[in-house]
C-alpha cells in the first residue's frame, strides 16, 4: 500500500530552496525601484558600442520594447491604445540620464511598466541601452511629456436665497 502523503504536503517532490538561497550564476539586482538615480550614478555599461552589440540591442528592442515604446522610441507602440502611453525615450530628460539609469528602468519597472529582469538578462538590457543611445543620436529631441491639465474648478456659487413663504 502507498503512503497517504509522500511529499510532506508539498504538491511535488521538489524541495523549496532555503531562505536567502540564490541560483547558481545569478546575482540579485541590488537596487530598489525608487533608486534609479543611485543606479545611474553607480552602474556603468560593461559593453562597448560595437556594430554587433548595437545590432543585438536592436534585436532585443524590436522583440521586447517596441510594443510599447514604438519603432523610434517615441512611446507610440501598438499596445499604447490599451495601456498608458510610456514616455518617449527621445526627450532631453531621458537623453541626460546616465546609462545606468536607463538600464535600471526595465530591471525594476516604472509606472505601468513591470520589471523585465526575469525575461531579459543584464547583457541584453545593456545592449538595448546602447541601441537607444544610437537612436537618440539619430532622432530629434522630443518635447517633454505634456502634463495633463488640472480639472477646471467650478466657480463658487452664493448660497441660494430663501424663497418667500419658507419653501425651498
Amino acid at each position: 500500500p502507498q503512503r497517504a502523503d509522500v511529499f510532506g504536503g508539498r504538491p511535488s517532490s521538489v524541495l523549496e530552496p532555503p531562505a536567502g538561497a540564490v541560483a547558481a550564476d545569478e546575482t540579485p539586482y541590488p537596487y530598489l525601484q525608487a533608486e534609479a538615480t543611485r543606479a545611474g550614478l553607480e552602474l556603468v555599461n560593461p559593453l562597448q558600442a560595437t556594430p554587433d552589440v548595437i545590432a543585438h540591442g536592436k534585436f532585443v528592442y524590436e522583440n521586447v520594447c517596441i510594443t510599447c515604446h514604438g519603432p523610434k522610441g517615441a512611446g507610440d507602440g501598438l499596445v499604447t491604445s490599451l495601456f498608458p502611453k510610456p514616455p518617449s525615450l527621445m526627450t532631453q530628460r531621458v537623453r541626460d540620464w546616465p546609462d545606468g539609469e536607463i538600464f535600471h528602468r526595465p530591471m525594476r519597472g516604472q509606472g505601468s511598466m513591470p520589471s523585465h529582469a526575469r525575461q531579459v538578462d543584464a547583457r541584453d538590457t545593456w545592449s538595448v541601452v546602447l541601441y537607444i543611445r544610437q537612436m537618440q543620436s539619430q532622432e530629434p529631441v522630443a518635447p517633454p511629456a505634456a502634463v495633463a491639465p488640472a480639472a477646471p474648478v467650478a466657480p463658487a456659487t452664493a448660497p441660494a436665497s430663501p424663497v418667500p413663504g419658507g419653501q425651498s
